[in-house]
């Protein structure tokens, strides 16, 4: 009898079910409901108990906001999960969360704030589970928090193949901000040894969320990659992208492993003159044109 399945998380049913696909294995899905009084209702979708006491099991849930739940909803649902199959007797719990909420609040700017990201590591620590996957998480040091094995798995990879598959020539790497340097410079190895890596510079006022941005050179014919972890709203990559097509860029590309895109965020990139917006399927939308399914399942094997 098969020792191993996979529950798939009610935010991540197309990427559980490729995992699942990839390892060969069994998945149970999941039934959710939100009670009138707001809070959140799951069950892993079994009548039988026993079918998860003594195996390994697999969650796989992304936290990222979607149409109809957010982010606080996500989560919620992650840790019934963990409890549930604990409670049925589980003997391993490998989580997967391909996009962890909070993981950007892991600083302190104003006096009077959480370091949430924290926060959240150490509530998986005190549920508890066996192993702990997530992607290109926001602040990897965060990590070093948890109890059990932990994995930030990097999917530059897989997004720089999907560019160059696109015939991207006289390739530019932008950092949207200097907080973005470290990653665009390892994103540009993907591409080669000896490709540029330009960063603007950003003046964010930390009351109003206001962004000023400046800098890059004579890009005339380059086609440029601008990269970061998560586009949200879109405002910093939009201005990013405007400033690479007035200093002359040709194509430009829009690139995150977590396209949240809140807000009219695609009307912003869109508008701002991006040629294409590219996502993986850690968050499940339009831009999701990159499976990270190989990548975990790789891992998990």
């Amino acid at each position: 009898m098969e020792k191993r399945l996979l529950i798939v998380g009610p935010a991540s049913q197309i990427l559980g079910v490729k995992i699942a696909q990839e390892l060969g294995i069994e998945t149970i899905n999941t039934e959710i409901k939100t009670f009138p009084d707001g809070e959140n209702y799951l069950r892993i979708n079994i009548e039988d108990e026993t079918i998860i006491a003594n195996k390994e099991v697999i969650i796989v849930q992304s936290t990222g906001p979607s149409s109809n739940r957010d982010q606080n909803s996500r989560l919620i649902e992650l840790f019934m999960m963990i409890d549930s199959v604990k409670r049925m007797g589980a003997s391993r719990i490998i989580v997967v969360v391909p996009y962890l909420a909070y993981a950007r609040q892991d600083k302190i700017f104003r006096p009077g704030e959480s370091l949430f990201a924290n926060v959240i590591i150490h509530i998986l620590n005190m549920i508890g589970v066996d192993e702990f996957y997530a992607v290109d998480i926001h602040a990897p040091t965060i990590m070093n928090e948890c109890l059990c094995k932990a994995i930030n798995i990097d999917s530059m990879r897989i997004l720089a193949e999907y560019i160059k598959a696109k015939g991207a020539q006289e390739i530019v790497v932008v950092a949207p901000d200097k907080g973005a340097v470290e990653r665009s410079q390892a994103f540009a190895k993907y591409f080669g040894e000896k490709i540029p890596v330009e960063y603007l510079k950003k003046k964010r006022d930390v009351k109003t969320g206001e962004i000023e941005m400046s800098g890059l050179v004579n890009l005339k014919g380059k086609d440029i990659v601008i990269t970061d972890d998560v586009i949200a709203t879109g405002g910093t990559m939009a201005a990013a992208i405007r400033i690479a097509k007035q200093n002359g860029a040709n194509r430009v590309f829009a690139v995150a492993t977590h396209a949240l895109l809140l807000d009219q965020a695609k009307y912003r990139l869109l508008n701002a003159g991006a040629d294409e917006i590219i996502g993986t399927d850690s968050i499940d939308n339009e831009v999701s044109k990159i499976s990270l399914a190989k990548i975990i399942a790789d891992y998990l094997k």
